[in-house]
């Protein structure tokens, strides 16, 4: 039976509680979804299939925006955060990006209870009081709000570690993402009108940054993975990551995300052992405007792709297993601090994260004389039709200045680095 006491949450008609015996326990952890029903006065109800209370909220929302229909009353009185939850239940949990526009509304929703805690937004905050001024606003406490990367402490508890200054550009992406989610809200009827609001255009807010490394640069970040310096003196293993990031950016010239989620786990579809071939793009991604490319395989990825087990980019550490060590390979989410101690030791220019090694490699072979389409294809700039594509990427002809350009620049690095090249030994 229903519960008579305070849901848990409710929105419009639905509610979210326990199914309860008559004492009031609960008959299972799961919660569900209850709705009354006028014709035949019954209170009906459907399980969320979790005991997670945000899980379940996320469920009542869903089930709430399949079956309501909104109202001129309720139009007036949809809020800005509810456009936003709604936007990324219906729209943006289904995209390849999902967790960037998770990550920017985020930021606005800190940004928004920032404001009300200080006096300057009336709750509840409705699309129409969502001005450029109040953008600017956002802006300029968005700048001056830091990243802070988290680490976990001896106990194993989560706490602050180094922060670094948000770019203005990842500011302006969750403006972006508020006109989508205000937009969605009127071409759903959930408002009569979206504000209009300005966003900045990616050239107002990046700076033009010039600055490329050469092949001794990249033989320098690599030295440094295999000997460590500044918060990594004496313990380079922990460089590993970074080196493995760097072997996958410098033979693939993709995007950080892309290198991170590189794979040779079959289920993923990734790696084309026999053919030569890494498809950047793992099997049920959907591919987006930046779009991730199927790469030849040159020797020098080939190499360490047989040395790894599942992620590309991952650590290593010893366990034991039936009374024999093993190595064991962990997947990393991120090498950013590895980067930034890095950049910092070798005295990089500040800004620049983990992407310059794409825009190095991209500079490198162009300089090389490489076929600059298929310089545009392997940056994911020009899109080849995707049934040409199912066999031209098995073609021998498939990217092959791009290939040359790559096995030349590993070549040159091998000269100057060549221990940094070879992957560990597996024991």
């Amino acid at each position: 039976m229903a519960s008579r006491r305070r849901p848990i949450y409710k929105r419009g008609e639905f509610w979210l509680d326990h199914e309860r015996r008559p004492d009031g326990r609960p008959v299972s952890p799961n919660l569900y979804i209850f709705w009354y029903e006028a014709g035949p006065r019954k209170t009906r109800r459907k399980s969320t299939g979790t005991s997670d209370i945000q899980l379940a909220c996320d469920a009542l929302d869903a089930h709430y925006l399949a079956a309501h229909e909104p109202t001129d009353p309720e139009r007036k009185t949809y809020t800005v955060l509810e456009a936003m939850t709604d936007y990324y239940l219906e729209h943006g949990q289904k995209q390849a990006s999902a967790e960037s526009i998770r990550a920017r509304l985020k930021l606005l929703r800190r940004f928004i209870d920032h404001e009300i805690d200080a006096g300057r937004l009336k709750e509840p905050l409705l699309p129409a009081a969502v001005d450029d001024k109040l953008l600017n606003r956002f802006r300029a406490w968005g700048l001056a709000d830091p990243i802070v990367a988290r680490k976990k402490d001896g106990d194993g508890n989560w706490v602050a570690g180094s922060t670094r200054k948000r770019a203005a550009s990842t500011v302006e992406e969750s403006v972006i993402q508020l006109k989508a989610a205000l937009k969605f809200a009127e071409n759903s009827d959930r408002i009569n009108e979206a504000p209009a609001l300005k966003h900045k255009t990616r050239d107002k807010v990046t700076p033009e940054r010039k600055f490329r490394l050469s092949t001794d640069g990249l033989a320098e970040i690599l030295d440094f993975t295999m000997r460590g310096s500044g918060n990594y003196e004496g313990h380079a293993a922990r460089l590993l990551p970074l080196r493995r990031y760097m072997i996958g950016a410098i033979t693939t010239l993709g995007r950080p995300d892309a290198i991170l989620d590189m794979s040779v786990a079959p289920e993923r579809g990734q790696w084309m052992n026999v053919e030569r071939r890494f498809d950047l793009n793992p099997v049920g991604r959907l591919q987006t405007k930046k779009r991730r490319p199927v790469m030849p395989v040159v020797d020098l990825l080939h190499s360490w792709l047989l040395a790894t087990d599942d992620r590309l980019v991952c650590y290593e550490r010893i366990r034991e297993l039936e009374g024999v060590e093993v190595v064991e390979q962990v997947a990393v989410a991120s090498v950013r601090s590895a980067w930034d101690t890095m950049r910092q030791q070798l005295k990089l220019p500040a800004g620049w994260g983990p992407k310059l090694i794409r825009h190095s490699m991209a500079t490198i072979l162009a300089n090389r004389g490489v076929d600059l389409v298929e310089l545009e294809i392997v940056l994911g700039h020009r899109v080849i039709n995707k049934t040409t594509e199912r066999y031209v990427i098995f073609s021998p002809d498939y990217l092959k200045t791009i290939r040359a350009g790559i096995d030349d620049v590993a070549a040159d690095l091998a000269r100057k680095v060549a221990s940094a090249l070879t992957p560990p030994v597996a024991r």
